[in-house]
């Protein structure tokens, strides 16, 4: 059938290599979603592999974060009893002013998850909370949480040895039908630390493996771990050297758990390691190595671990942020203001350092552009947990056109 004579003339359509490069310069993930809503074609294009993997090289795929809100004062008795786990969208394509999203948003039965609070997030878009009883007696509560696809599942307790000073749990791996949590705890009465897998595909935690420690060290379990080629690391240290801060390396396997121990650069020694886990982060660099990022006052250091595959291994210093030129002048320009700035949290996928600025709030560093932006208060920065969704299984559980 002709077109009407008066009709505007037809546009040639763009080649679908073009369009591929648009929609992976889009804002955010929200935005990559949206774009697959609009018609069958952008849609095709977005589920295919290709397109996934080109995404990586644009913009930051992280959604935003789950914490725990402090904002409401509550009896010191009962502050960690009633403290709600809320989510807060980040992005170009959100308002600035963005209102935390309660966990009801994402699952239907949040009535189960009330008094959980973030515990670590791990790839293929999966979230573990915890949630602390108030009695010692009774046994502390893992769950693993698909945010995007709204269910949960409930991890069968740890048996305890006790109760122990330290712990930490970390995602070995995670994909869409199964994942593998890990569980580290440390006791006074005993040496090393105990460590217990979770498998999906079992149902049940593994066997307890006893990890010792080289030279007398001392883990930071309160630091978050990091896995970098199947192996966990963790801030360390020796109680004789208090300013000499370590890693380590363990890698847990089926017939026992090696340990190693990784030197990092002596800078990292300006902190004592009781304070590390606010200055000291180690992560999976996208470039397929294990990176450490260093805060060092109103400055940033990025080092990236070279292994020149002779069996030497030396950091080599990547970039220097200097906090002054992106942070609000306000915060140096008092020199009778009291504040701190630590490190809150830090999100491998996406390159996005979270930094806690005492009275001035929460603010986001992204480490390859270096922007910095504020996206909260103060009391955003309790349990924060980074959040990438999978896209790939998001978008694949749209409705069909």
């Amino acid at each position: 059938m002709a077109a009407p004579a008066d009709a505007p003339p037809r546009q040639p359509s763009l080649p679908e290599d073009t369009i591929v490069e648009i929609l992976s310069r889009v804002g955010d993930a929200i935005a990559v979603v949206r774009c697959a809503a609009t018609c069958k074609a952008w849609r095709r294009l977005i589920l295919e592999p290709s397109f996934l993997s080109h995404r990586h090289a644009g913009p930051s795929p992280l959604l935003g974060f789950f914490f725990r809100d402090t904002s409401q004062k509550l009896p010191r008795r009962r502050l960690y009893l009633r403290r709600p786990t809320r989510f807060l969208l980040l992005g170009p394509s959100q308002p600035q002013a963005t209102t935390a999203l309660h966990l009801s948003h994402f699952f239907p039965d949040v009535a189960g998850l009330s008094g959980f609070a973030p515990l670590a997030s791990g790839t293929g878009g999966l979230l573990a909370l915890r949630h602390r009883p108030a009695c010692s007696l009774d046994p502390e509560m893992i769950c693993v949480c698909d945010p995007m696809a709204g269910t949960s599942t409930f991890l069968p307790p740890l048996a305890a040895e006790g109760t122990p000073f330290g712990e930490s749990v970390v995602f070995l791996d995670a994909d869409g039908s199964s994942f593998r949590l890990l569980a580290a705890m440390e006791y006074s009465a005993a040496p090393g630390i105990l460590l217990r897998i979770f498998s999906s595909r079992t149902g049940h935690w593994g066997a307890a493996v006893r990890a010792y420690l080289p030279d007398n060290m001392v883990v930071l379990l309160s630091s978050p771990a990091v896995v970098h080629r199947g192996a966990v690391h963790w801030i360390c240290g020796t109680r004789a050297l208090p300013n000499a801060v370590h890693a380590l390396a363990v890698r847990p396997g089926q017939a026992g758990t090696s340990v190693c121990r990784v030197d990092l650069p002596l800078r990292a020694g300006i902190h004592r390691l009781s304070h590390a886990a606010g200055a000291v982060r180690l992560s999976s660099s996208t470039k397929g190595c294990l990176s450490l990022v260093l805060l060092d006052e109103h400055v940033i250091s990025i080092w990236n671990l070279d292994d020149n595959g002779a069996g030497g291994k030396s950091w080599m210093l990547q970039k220097t942020i200097y906090l002054m030129s992106v942070l609000p002048s306000v915060i140096f320009n008092d020199p009778s203001a009291e504040w701190g700035l630590s490190i809150t949290a830090l999100c491998d996928q996406s390159g996005s350092l979270f930094l806690h600025a005492v009275g001035e709030g929460l603010f986001v560093l992204n480490l390859e552009t270096e922007m910095m932006s504020k996206v909260g208060d103060g009391h955003c920065a309790k349990y924060l947990c980074p959040y990438v969704p999978d896209l790939s299984s998001c978008l694949g559980a749209m409705k069909k056109f």
